[in-house]
């Protein structure tokens, strides 16, 4: 945008002279103030939400349109409004789009996928948006889906369309071109990564990035093809308006300039008080709630550390891990890993989809039966732990898990469907009436040989390994 605006900068208007404005200028522009806060408010705890930040984006862009009003008139208008077009392209794509069209397209990919590594003799099948292969999977998940390369060549799209000032039917077509290119790239992409995948997993994940990159590269060289091909292989030309602001370039605006001032005041407000306002909650939590951590007895002569793989870490996303196994005093092997999140929104959903009673099953285990919760004491209180009874190949263990919500002081609460639009709204808003502009979560695990006194050795193993945390000391 900044680029479209300096290529045309000699075509600004000239600025108009306004010694006063209407009262309706002033009103609006508290009516966008007080738009923008419960945006604002919102966008702290949930600042990947596409719909808020959609109404955050339009905000601005009605700012700075209304502000070239002022300034130049309707001309201002068109000359600032040209390059705000690709705003769009900055946005997350909603949760509702993705789910009726890209997932759909991945599935499509993945069975186009197989057939023609089935046409070439390399026998595959596919399964949702993934494919299986002789050596292994290639999951069109985990290779991205596509929605970074098709996000930029939606870019690229609307920046050539409007450096060319291309008919409103031709930036259109541009458009469907740039989102062709895309899919025509990541399909290339998920159909090499499958033929890779005869060689191995190693060479899947090898080739991976650079696959990524190539199909980006050139779905983003396609679209500008295609657009300098319809310009007649030609630079715009700059400037074709002549330099007209020449004449009211020294023009004074003092009205104007009061009411950007006024608009940046009453924005700088929002801001200030919105952070001041989670941090004092945040502040509140820490005073009041007690802390506490894991800490594994790493320097003990028998532990031994259990990294976190890079997929594993991609899909837990953690701010803190650490997982390892040891022997105790009774000569038996235990294991425990923890788990801290304590930016961002993931553990609302990540500890739900990833602990011992989901994993455990993929991984061969059988649930033999659901135990009494423990209650694990601490110098902060008592803390539950879930209590189950796994068997695999013949060996029973017992395992204890905890998830846990540090900003509130008790169990992390799984999310539930909602039974109105009021009951949702609510809960999305009691995150700003709370000042909480994370959640945090703890997943803390033990696992050791099933026996008659394994509840009670597990109790005792976890008042071992739960401190305060430091901050709270």
């Amino acid at each position: 945008m900044a680029y479209l605006w300096w290529e045309r900068w000699g075509e600004r208007p000239p600025l108009a002279v306004r010694n006063r404005l209407p009262l309706a200028c002033w009103l609006l522009m508290l009516g966008l103030a007080i738009i923008d806060l419960p945006l604002r408010l919102l966008l702290t705890p949930y600042p990947l939400w596409p719909m808020l930040l959609l109404g955050h984006a339009l905000v601005f862009a009605g700012i700075a349109l209304l502000a070239a009003w002022l300034l130049a008139g309707r001309p201002g208008v068109g000359w600032i409004g040209g390059p705000l077009i690709l705003l769009v392209s900055t946005l997350p794509v909603p949760s509702y789009l993705e789910n009726a069209v890209i997932v759909p397209l991945r599935e499509i990919f993945a069975r186009l996928a197989a057939e023609i590594s089935n046409l070439l003799g390399q026998p595959a099948l596919a399964f949702g948006t993934s494919v299986h292969l002789g050596n292994g999977w290639v999951g069109i998940d985990e290779a991205c889906g596509g929605i970074r390369s098709l996000q930029a060549c939606v870019m690229i799209g609307l920046f050539f369309g409007e450096w060319y000032r291309f008919r409103f039917t031709r930036r259109v077509a541009l458009l469907f071109a740039a989102v062709a290119a895309a899919l025509l790239g990541n399909f290339a992409r998920v159909l090499f990564l499958s033929l890779r995948a005869s060689a191995g997993a190693r060479a899947v994940e090898s080739a991976h990035d650079l696959a990524g990159w190539l199909a980006m590269g050139a779905s983003l060289l396609l679209t500008g093809w295609l657009a300098c091909r319809w310009a007649g292989y030609r630079f715009p030309e700059w400037g074709r308006g002549g330099r007209i602001a020449t004449s009211g370039a020294s023009r004074k605006f003092p009205a104007a300039a009061l009411w950007l001032a006024g608009i940046a005041g009453c924005f700088a407000l929002n801001d200030a008080g919105t952070r001041l306002w989670f941090a004092h909650g945040r502040e509140i939590r820490h005073a009041t709630i007690p802390q506490w951590t894991a800490a594994l007895p790493e320097h003990h002569w028998s532990f031994q550390p259990s990294p976190l793989s890079q997929p594993a870490r991609e899909m837990l996303r953690p701010d803190f891990f650490v997982a390892g196994s040891w022997r105790t005093d009774a000569d038996t092997t235990v294991s425990a890993y923890y788990v801290q999140w304590t930016h961002g929104q993931v553990a609302r959903s990540v500890p739900f989809l990833h602990n011992p009673t989901i994993c455990l099953p993929y991984a061969g285990c059988e649930l033999v039966s659901t135990l009494r919760p423990l209650e694990v004491s601490w110098a902060g209180g008592t803390l539950p732990f879930f209590a189950y009874k796994f068997r695999q190949m013949g060996r029973e263990i017992l395992v204890a898990f905890t998830i846990w919500d540090p900003a509130r002081g008790r169990l992390l609460q799984k999310p539930s469907p909602f039974q109105s639009w009021t009951d949702w709204w609510n809960a999305q808003w009691t995150e700003v009436r709370e000042a909480r502009q994370n959640q945090p979560g703890q997943l803390l695990t033990v696992s050791l040989p099933w026996s008659e006194d394994s509840p009670h050795r597990a109790q005792l193993l976890l008042q071992k390994i739960i401190r305060p945390a430091p901050e709270s000391l």
